[in-house]
């Protein structure tokens, strides 16, 4: 197994990102840090590769997320979230170089 230095971090992405990383590749073993459906996304698009998943992160409002539930909430303006300006900003950065990531 290779080892990498504490300043590789691999890959940061979405989950399509992480998924298509571990295909492209051709290391046989891996190391998943994420929530843990996301986990299980990479491993079963991945047989073949050998997944750590140090899951210990469940989000119960991950599964109740659905395209229909936001779909509703945007055409019907149902759910309003408030976010302070601050971290509104730091949001968007985060999510604006997922984006960019793939």
């Amino acid at each position: 197994m290779r080892t990498r230095s504490s300043g590789d971090l691999g890959l940061c992405g979405t989950t399509n990102a992480m998924v298509k990383f571990v295909q492209e590749s051709n290391e046989p073993h891996y190391l998943v840090l994420t929530e843990c459906s996301m986990g299980d996304d990479i491993a079963a698009a991945n047989p073949s590769k050998d997944l750590l998943q140090l899951c210990m992160v469940h989000c119960p409002h991950m599964n109740m997320i659905t395209m229909e539930n936001v779909c509703d909430s945007l055409l019907y303006n149902r759910t309003v979230i408030d976010v302070p300006e601050e971290i509104r900003i730091r949001a968007f950065s985060a999510v604006d170089r997922m984006i960019k990531i793939g």
